[in-house]
């Protein structure tokens, strides 16, 4: 499972033997960690250059403060020694993040638990190239239908239209489009021999393994219940709340929240989420655009509101410390190449979009982007979080509309086919 893990930065600093060699040369081996983590921090993670009073990374190791009082007075709530950076990689594959936390917080003192693995069946092909890795795939939102798009706001419907270039009418769901994507790369991957575990189990699921409005009818009256707010809010949720009303405000991050558990308790080698994108200057997408890219997310790109609480700190610390970082870069850069070779869709750059240049850090390859969302935050281990397409463009929302089936639709096929051969690119590359 940590097979990367190992290789990654064994080059900056094997050629030196801690113990075994004189002072200075010790010295040198921690001037160069210094020096590459307060880089990988200024790169990658600190998107407003305004993170410096939560952490220090100095000879001693890395610390995580939870305000700028508590540095000045040296009151950390993290710490990794330079010692414990390669336990500290393996431990975050292993346990469960409240461990986690517990443990590197300076004073463990406990047995940690390991989260639930979950099982699976055996490797179809043994002698596959994906034989051995365990890959979780997301697919993005939950709507199965078009009326349950409508629910989580994220559908398409366009009228005919010639003057747009529209002879029918389009209907399109992203929750469907991303659920079978998902399940024809999981074949793709399973005939290779990978083991592979999908977030949402049938179209129309969620990560509870439930429809939205299945959790509506079996959890939604406990949840609300139980809710740290004021009884006449509960009073609003149960009584007044409109069906986007409760998914927007109740069930949104929840579920992303769910997403992030299962796949860590899954300890996948890697994972795969999958979106459509739209064009954010299509306004009300009620017509469709010209616009179409490509692009990738992996973590990073803190802001300072964003290390609101520990659990957050934490994450940022991970971040800093694991290689999820440059291992994620590594897979979303073959995943976009892939995508804008094989569905000929241009790759993005920090100009087009506002949330590229305003709320990502460009992370140096073309068409990845450092961002700060639920899923990068959360989810341990290496990452791709895909854009595979703009589904507003008006080529693309004519070829996506053509087949009601979507595992039968020929552009959906091309995108997993796509994404398929950007991590079949990744692996070939780790093992050379």
């Amino acid at each position: 499972m940590n097979r990367f893990i190992k290789v990654c930065f064994t080059s900056i600093w094997s050629i030196f033997l801690i113990g075994q060699t004189p002072l200075y040369a010790q010295d040198s081996v921690v001037n160069t960690k210094i020096s590459y983590y307060q880089r990988k921090v200024k790169i990658y993670l600190d998107k407003e250059n305004a993170l410096s009073s939560f952490y220090t990374i100095n000879k001693d190791g890395i610390k995580i403060f939870a305000s700028s009082n508590d540095k000045a007075a040296g009151r950390f709530e993290f710490t990794v020694s330079w010692k414990e950076v390669e336990a500290f990689r393996k431990d975050v594959q292993t346990y469960e993040t409240s461990d986690l936390m517990n443990r590197y917080s300076g004073h463990y003192d406990g047995v940690s638990s390991v989260g639930e693995v979950k099982t699976e069946a055996p490797s179809k092909n043994p002698a596959g190239l994906f034989y051995g890795y365990r890959i979780a795939i997301d697919a993005g939102h939950t709507a199965g239908t078009i009326e349950e798009g409508e629910v989580e706001q994220k559908f398409l419907k366009f009228n005919s239209n010639p003057d747009h270039g529209l002879i029918d009418s389009i209907q399109l769901a992203e929750g469907m489009l991303t659920y079978a994507t998902a399940v024809l790369l999981k074949e793709k991957l399973e005939q290779e021999g990978a083991l592979v575990f999908l977030t949402r189990p049938f179209n129309g699921s969620t990560a509870y393994g439930v429809t939205f409005d299945d959790w509506l009818t079996s959890a939604y009256k406990n949840k609300v219940q139980n809710l740290h707010t004021t009884a006449e809010q509960k009073k609003w949720y149960l009584t007044k709340a409109t069906k986007k009303d409760k998914f927007k405000l109740i069930f949104k991050d929840m579920e992303l929240q769910k997403r992030a558990e299962i796949i860590n308790a899954y300890h996948p080698d890697f994972t795969v989420i999958i979106h459509y994108n739209v064009d954010e200057t299509n306004t009300g997408w009620t017509k469709p655009g010209t616009k179409n890219f490509s692009m990738a997310f992996i973590g990073g790109a803190f802001m300072k509101s964003d290390l609101s609480s520990r659990e957050k700190r934490f994450e940022f610390l991970r971040m800093i410390v694991s290689t999820d970082i440059e291992l994620s870069l590594q897979l979303s850069e073959s995943v976009v190449k892939s995508l804008e070779s094989n569905l000929n869709v241009k790759a993005a750059s920090p100009a087009d979009a506002t949330y590229l240049s305003k709320g990502c850090l460009y992370a140096g390859k073309k068409g990845v982007f450092c961002r700060n969302l639920q899923l990068t935050r959360y989810i341990h281990g290496p990452l791709v979080y895909g854009e595979t397409l703009y589904q507003d463009n008006i080529s693309e929302c004519v070829l996506l509309n053509l087949e009601p089936d979507k595992l039968k639709n020929a552009r959906v096929q091309q995108a997993a086919e796509a994404y398929y051969k950007g991590v079949k690119e990744y692996i070939e590359n780790w093992k050379k």
